[in-house]
């Protein structure tokens, strides 16, 4: 219990501090694309009414101003063009300190930056959690924002004499705004591994773990479509008398036998497609000529049938097609389906190519 308590701690800390990993961070990107590209547009416009409402005369720096919006601007269109997580972070941290550094601008121009210097901190602190993920990215913009806002403004020494509960309403902000941003980035991470289980339990058999029908089904047309001129083989694999073991020995050790054939097929079929087609049913696309897939159905045949030690003997019958890829795949099902009833009746245990 401990050890799986700290692999848990680990799989979430680790995409809460640095972003999440490689096929996290595709999910994470389309997520944070749209929300980002809105905060940031909003942040140019609400820069731009703040210019206008400052009152004249005024003590503006315009190279500043019009530098703070220039960036602004620039990584706004880096960020609507960009396609991956680290691109958006990047120009997200960017865009945020350069409004940071237009406000600051601001501020100062109307002659008493220490009366803006908290709001604009705790504002921007707070707005900007939902943005970034992971929380050590996050920790170092709020730094650089509060390094922007703060500096200049008050010395340490002011700190204790004039204000000395501003440090800690910054400190509770940037904890309060961690706290947002890692409640953020726990949602993104839930709906990440509910998508993951989604998948799986849309293309994957839940028993045997093997693919189901539908992901082998469009597996196979698409090695059709993939790899022309390269031989294929369809093949229909039925375990036998799979009736009389459930009714016998019971629908659990029904479903290990099923569970230890779908094994025995996946190590076997190592490199190939293969799946479970609904029931006792499997398949397996495998790529080789006549005499390799022959060579592949007898040891398949016999492996199964040497690893039960049940009551009831466990053996499979295989019905072989080649599968064309300039026909239906259902042509190719029908002739595997008929070559595998004729070895049911040619005695089971065995298979039959078309």
């Amino acid at each position: 219990m401990p050890d799986f308590t700290f692999r848990s701690l680990q799989r979430i800390a680790a995409p809460l501090a640095f972003g999440g990993n490689g096929a996290q961070e595709q999910v994470f990107f389309s997520e944070l694309h749209r929300v980002g590209v809105l905060t940031q547009l909003l942040g140019i416009c609400g820069y731009c009414v703040t210019w206008m409402m400052i009152p004249q005369p005024n003590w503006l720096d315009p190279r500043q101003a019009i530098l703070a919006l220039a960036c602004m601007l620039s990584t706004f269109v880096v960020r609507v063009r960009c396609r991956t997580l680290l691109w958006l972070t990047i120009s997200g941290a960017c865009a945020v300190l350069a409004l940071a550094f237009g406000l600051r601008t601001m501020a100062d121009a109307v002659g008493n930056p220490v009366f803006w210097v908290l709001p604009v901190g705790v504002f921007m602190t707070l707005a900007i959690a939902p943005i970034f993920n992971g929380g050590l990215t996050y920790l170092a913009v709020v730094a650089g924002i509060w390094w922007i806002v703060w500096s200049g403004v008050y010395h340490a020494d002011q700190w204790i004499r004039e204000a000395s509960w501003m440090p800690l309403m910054m400190v509770v902000t940037i904890l309060f705004g961690l706290a947002l941003n890692i409640s953020f980035s726990l949602l993104r991470l839930r709906n990440f591994h509910a998508r993951q289980e989604l998948t799986r339990l849309a293309f994957q058999d839940s028993l045997t773990g093997l693919n189901n029908r539908r992901m082998f089904t469009q597996s196979a047309q698409r090695m059709q479509r993939e790899v022309p001129g390269r031989v294929l083989h369809f093949m229909m694999i039925d375990l036998d008398n799979f009736k009389k073991i459930n009714d016998g020995l019971g629908h659990d050790v029904g479903d290990e036998v099923l569970v230890k054939t779908a094994t025995i097929i996946a190590t076997s079929a190592e490199g190939h497609l293969c799946g479970r087609l609904g029931g006792e049913e499997f398949g397996v696309v495998f790529v080789g000529d006549r005499q390799a897939v022959c060579a592949f159905a007898t040891t398949l045949v016999d492996t199964v049938h040497r690893s039960f030690t049940l009551a009831c003997p466990v053996s499979i019958s295989v019905g072989i097609a080649e599968l064309a890829c300039d026909k239906d795949l259902g042509h190719s099902y029908r002739l595997a389906d008929e070559s595998l009833y004729q070895a049911k009746r040619q005695g089971k245990n065995c298979y039959v190519i078309a």
